[in-house]
């Protein structure tokens, strides 16, 4: 069989009918129209969109930069003063992601039954570090799982790492309205939300629509960077223009609520729905307000009554405020991820400090009477 493997960063560099056909059944978030949103408004120089294709089938990554002050916040949260934190905090990392880092839980690869073989992955990295000039690349678990562990290239991975959980809240299929979910919380949890609602009342909240949206986006983004330059980690940010088309589009269904203020926009959710799931999305907010309205706390709960409106199993909240979003009832799904560098020096002096990643403990809440 002839050995198939292209590598381009454009979608009009490939056959857009032939990948979509390989996730027909699988995954909308893959599907060239989709992510032709995110090439259209990528943020200049800082992600590069990469689209390869072997013989059985696709994958979709970002070739990315990030400053060192966000990886050294993560690596050593726990540590005030370091040597490795200096270190990392004065460089400039680029690396190549095997998926879309603006929505990192979702896989952004499909294979056939075979997945994809040792040959054609050693070939991927040695064209990927020609081509573009990177050495690390980050591979998250879904990929992971798509080839075999006993392989060449599997021997230069680093040790796996736990990153922060995926937080996602599964809907008892008898909840018709908030009404009933807060039935199914203790009294604690239900003063709680009582107190939200109660402290947020002023706030006016409605749905933005596709008409509003070219007008707005400029404080949408205002919006959305507050919370991206507050978040210890976070790669490039979104240029939220592309949710002109996220809302034109008609594969996935895309949402945004509006908050606000007398007449003043101070926050905004957005969320996607497909295949019986919602994602919530990304969010901004304007810290001002944020406390005093409980604006965040307000988002959270609205979303649930979303998901009970369109009739989810689950939502998925994401991998940030991992301990707040317990407390609504979201629950952890464990993640895990590995470097890949082929430097044999690098490796020597990375891989020792890859081995002792570990996010932030915190601690588990249960909103619930019992086990929902």
């Amino acid at each position: 069989m002839t050995t198939k493997l292209e590598i381009v960063s454009s979608v009009s560099a490939i056959n857009e009918k032939d990948w979509d056909l390989k996730t027909e059944k699988t995954n909308s978030f893959l599907k060239t129209g989709f992510l032709k949103i995110f090439e259209n408004h990528s943020s200049i120089n800082s992600v590069v969109p990469i689209y390869i294709t072997t013989n059985n089938g696709i994958i979709y990554g970002h070739l990315i930069k990030i400053d060192g002050s966000k990886i050294a916040n993560y690596l050593f949260n726990n540590r005030r003063i370091s040597f490795k934190k200096f270190f990392f905090k004065r460089i400039k990392f680029q690396f190549f992601c095997f998926g879309n880092t603006y929505l990192s839980n979702i896989p952004s690869c499909a294979f056939g039954y075979k997945g994809i073989t040792d040959q054609e992955l050693e070939t991927i990295f040695k064209r990927l570090k020609q081509e573009y000039k990177i050495n690390f690349f980050l591979l998250p678990d879904y990929f992971l799982s798509t080839f075999s562990s006993n392989g060449k290239t599997a021997k230069k991975l680093s040790p796996e790492f736990v990153i922060d959980p995926d937080m996602v809240m599964k809907l008892n299929p008898k909840w018709y309205s908030l009404e009933d979910y807060k039935k199914d919380i203790s009294s604690k949890y239900k003063k709680r939300i009582k107190s939200v609602y109660s402290k947020s009342k002023g706030l006016v909240v409605k749905q933005i629509k596709n008409s509003e949206l070219k007008s707005i986006v400029p404080k949408l983004q205002t919006l959305y960077n507050n919370v991206h330059n507050k978040s210890s980690f976070s790669g490039p940010p979104l240029n939220l223009r592309c949710y002109e088309d996220f809302s034109n589009h008609s594969t996935l269904d895309f949402c945004i609520y509006g908050y606000y203020y007398k007449e003043d926009l101070i926050g905004f959710s957005s969320e996607f729905f497909d295949k019986n799931t919602m994602y919530s999305y990304f969010i901004g907010l304007d810290y001002k307000y944020n406390q005093k309205y409980h604006l965040y706390n307000r988002i959270l709960y609205d979303s649930i009554s979303h998901g009970i409106e369109k009739k989810a199993s689950k939502i998925v909240y994401g991998r940030t405020a991992s301990e707040f979003k317990s407390t609504i009832g979201a629950r952890p799904v464990k993640s895990k991820s590995a470097v890949y560098i082929d430097n044999k020096l690098l490796r020597f002096i990375l891989y020792p400090i890859v081995k002792h990643i570990s996010p932030k403990k915190w601690v588990q809440r249960n909103p619930f009477k019992s086990t929902n």
